[in-house]
């Protein structure tokens, strides 16, 4: 029998091959969506810190530029992640914020500020895949675990709200005892409220 790290490992192949495979036209019309629709969240009215990570093209990631910079103007105190000798930490995002960009990494912030006060009330997730029951299929560093681990440490429970392609759905995620489960799934078709589908 496979383990679950096995199982997971495969989905994340299946899921990557398939997002990359989109087309730019495609992408950009169905993150649009993703982005309006997550931005209509009444959550985010109330919500002060917002932590969200930067889309990587080449990764037809579901795009958060547009995200990023509206949560900012809004009067928002937005940060992103960056990766520290393998530790996620809290970078300050600024409106019309300029990035150094790698071909296969997460963009940087330049310049770089880093935030000690991780006192987050929603956190944006990336993922390969998801079940409608909040598991997630992430990209096997285990960066964003450990992440919500420290901030539960610290008494800190975000909302976590994950951003992905309707297609990305599984019927259900194989999950590890240290998984987080996201609270709520966006996609260009609906709003999922994994906490009412929970077991």
């Amino acid at each position: 029998m496979e383990s679950a790290t096995e199982s997971k490992a495969e989905l994340r192949k299946k899921q990557l091959v398939t997002r990359r495979a989109m087309t730019m036209e495609r992408w950009i019309s169905d993150s649009e969506k993703i982005q309006a629709r997550a931005a209509s969240l009444p959550l985010l009215r109330e919500a002060a810190r917002i932590h969200c990570y930067v889309s990587m093209e080449h990764d037809r990631e579901a795009r958060t530029l547009e995200l990023l910079e509206k949560l900012s103007l809004d009067g928002k105190e937005v940060y992103m992640p960056y990766i520290e000798r393998g530790v996620m930490r809290a970078a300050v995002y600024h409106p019309g914020q300029r990035f150094r960009v790698s071909p296969s990494a997460p963009a940087t912030p330049e310049p770089l500020v880093l935030s000690e006060d991780e006192c987050f009330d929603v956190v944006f997730v990336p993922l390969a895949g998801f079940d409608r029951q909040g598991g997630r299929i992430g990209f096997g560093k285990g960066w964003y675990d450990r992440f919500f681990s420290r901030l539960l440490a610290s008494g800190v429970r975000p909302v976590k709200i994950g951003l992905a392609f309707s297609f990305q759905e599984v019927p259900s995620v194989p999950c590890d005892p240290w998984d987080e489960r996201l609270d709520m799934v966006v996609t260009e078709n609906e709003i999922i409220n994994c906490q009412h589908n929970s077991r």
